[in-house]
């Protein structure tokens, strides 16, 4: 008489674990790369509206007559800022001096914008801005 063996063949326990763990690793990576990629977009905005405020303040003072443009020291304005998902709170500082040498002279606007944001809502960020402009 013949013996009948069992062939079926299964997973062992270390197998199993093995394939949880690449499975489980594979999904937390593509959790975490959609979150560095929401922060990235929400920073991406930030400094795209920021620098068009920049852009915004600088062409305001390009509006002025250049001989009528007075000079200003460093003047701090506190703003909030509207990003369409939410608000956050910055510190403008805007700067204009004259400097004269000879017939050839120029201005210069300087204008800047400080606010906190990022992932934690705690990491300092400033966007700068300086434009000279002749009198010619």
């Amino acid at each position: 008489m013949k013996r009948v063996r069992n062939r079926k063949k299964g997973f062992l326990l270390v197998e199993s674990l093995v394939a949880i763990f690449l499975l489980a690793s594979l999904i937390l990576f593509f959790i975490s790369a959609f979150i560095v990629g929401r922060y990235v977009t929400k920073l991406s905005r930030e400094r795209l509206i920021v620098s068009n405020l920049l852009r915004e303040e600088m062409e305001t003072i390009l509006a002025a007559n250049y001989s009528t443009a007075p000079d200003s020291p460093p003047v701090e304005t506190d703003i909030t800022i509207s990003d369409g998902a939410g608000t956050f709170d910055a510190v403008k500082t805007v700067a204009t001096e004259t400097e004269e040498e000879g017939t050839y002279g120029y201005k210069t606007i300087y204008a800047k914008i400080e606010w906190t944001g990022g992932m934690t809502k705690n990491t300092p960020l400033v966007e700068e801005m300086v434009m000279y402009v002749t009198k010619q």
